[in-house]
């Protein structure tokens, strides 16, 4: 009976040894601050600002997510910042964007929606440019936009003079025309988003084209890629949570951007439809502990001051 439990405890100690020495050899590099460089706030009380989200397809959602909301899933998770995406596709929700984002020193910069085909858009740069929050554009507008006309590209330059970002769907293009604005405004910044358009799907990358994409892009020096809305890209609900599930995926994005212009986001909300914010966090951890050559800081707070320009106070 001695023997037997001599030897039961010596496995206990022996297994807890080893259980010990894997969490050292993995533990992430400690960081004083994380920053979320893509999530969504709106209130679905707010008539027609929210119709970028289906009551019935996204019910598990629908209802206001603003700051106290985010913070609540995000601090216990380690993360302290973030940048506001605007999704809706009104030209006022722009400014409701930014009132929101003031309240809380925890948002760190929002990202306007605004259609430089618009003939507001200048006068709504210059209005939103007061404002030390506002850090670019994306483009998301109700109808389709041709990167490649000459007058938008023209248009854009308006972003390089007032030293803001342009960031771009994950599908947005053509490849050619992002790489003539790229190439025409080498001082802004581009940020694509969501793995520039790859996606998991029965257990595969997709689409087939998508490498030769990230190649395109990243040859760019003044283009960032977000690894964002993994969840949302997982092919499967609820969306898995380890890390080797997604490595393959993430893997090609760090190889073509390399550490430096890779970006961390969650998407949240649309993150939720699949899984917690905190098991999502999880999984990017999982993935950092085990990949070598990546900065957990530059991954998860400098790449997104330094693509965004942000100044923090700590």
């Amino acid at each position: 009976m001695k023997k037997a439990l001599s030897g039961y405890f010596g496995l206990l100690i022996w297994l807890l040894a080893v259980s010990f020495n894997l969490h050292a050899q993995f533990k992430l590099e400690k960081i004083p601050f994380r920053i979320d460089s893509h999530i969504h706030l709106y209130d679905t009380n707010r008539e027609g600002s929210s119709t970028f989200l289906d009551p019935v397809k996204h019910e598990k959602i629908y209802y206001p997510h603003l700051i106290p909301e985010f913070l609540k899933v995000a601090v216990p998770s380690g993360v302290n910042y973030a940048i506001v995406i605007e999704a809706s596709k009104r030209r006022e929700d722009n400014f409701w964007a930014m009132n929101v984002v003031n309240e809380s020193t925890n948002l760190l910069a929002f990202i306007a929606n605004l259609d430089p085909r618009d003939p507001h858009y200048i006068s709504d740069l210059d209005v939103l440019s007061k404002n030390k929050k506002f850090r670019g554009i994306r483009i998301r507008p109700i109808t389709k936009i041709d990167l490649s006309d000459q007058s938008v590209i023209n248009k854009l330059g308006e972003l390089a003079k007032r030293k803001l970002v342009l960031e771009l769907g994950p599908n947005e293009g053509p490849i050619e025309a992002i790489e003539t604005i790229a190439r025409k405004y080498p001082q802004m910044n581009i940020v694509i988003d969501h793995m520039a358009g790859g996606k998991i799907q029965n257990n595969e990358t997709v689409p087939d084209d998508w490498n030769k994409r990230l190649e395109k892009l990243a040859a760019l020096p003044n283009v960032y890629c977000k690894v964002s809305a993994l969840f949302d890209l997982s092919g499967q609900s609820p969306a898995p949570i380890d890390a080797t599930y997604y490595r393959p995926f993430i893997d090609r994005v760090v190889h073509a951007f390399e550490p430096d212009r890779i970006l961390f986001g969650s998407n949240w909300t649309l993150s939720e439809m699949y899984g917690t914010y905190g098991n999502l966090i999880g999984m990017y951890d999982q993935y950092l502990e085990k990949k070598k050559g990546i900065s957990v800081s530059k991954f998860y707070a400098e790449n997104a001051i330094k693509a965004y320009g942000l100044k923090i106070k700590e």
